[in-house]
């Protein structure tokens, strides 16, 4: 259904980004979180707590995850400081296949590199999609 509705638009992949934003903008403003089976701060802690785990696990080894934005933006936000609003802003511009990275020691966790996509970008710019 909402492929059909999405192709009456003129720029369906634009529509889609829209409505995107508004969904997740409504999940986390906790104005309707009986219309959810998780809330965005259950989500959020969620997230934290397995990339906690994961840094325990990977015990100052590389670790390679792959994720979606929400996730990555949820981690950013904790290691920037971030409100809820400007972790929103930062899932709206993260490209598929982007490569974020963080460094960890003890208990130190840093944002290194945030949503690098030059790989698409060297093989061919069309590569690049948000959703």
């Amino acid at each position: 259904v909402m492929t059909r509705d999405l192709r009456a638009f003129p720029k369906p992949a634009k529509a889609f980004q829209e409505a995107f934003v508004q969904a997740v903008r409504r999940w986390a403003s906790g104005q309707h979180d009986s219309d959810y089976s998780e809330t965005w701060p259950v989500f959020k802690a969620r997230v934290l707590q397995a990339f906690e785990e994961m840094v325990e696990y990977a015990d100052g080894s590389d670790v390679l995850v792959a994720t979606s934005g929400g996730p990555i933006s949820v981690i950013c936000q904790d290691l920037l400081g971030l409100d809820d609003a400007r972790a929103l802003g930062l899932n709206e511009v993260i490209a598929n296949t982007s490569v974020t990275r963080v460094l960890y020691s003890g208990p130190r966790r840093s944002l290194s590199v945030f949503n690098n996509y030059s790989h698409l970008e060297a093989e061919d710019p069309a590569l690049v999609t948000f959703r």
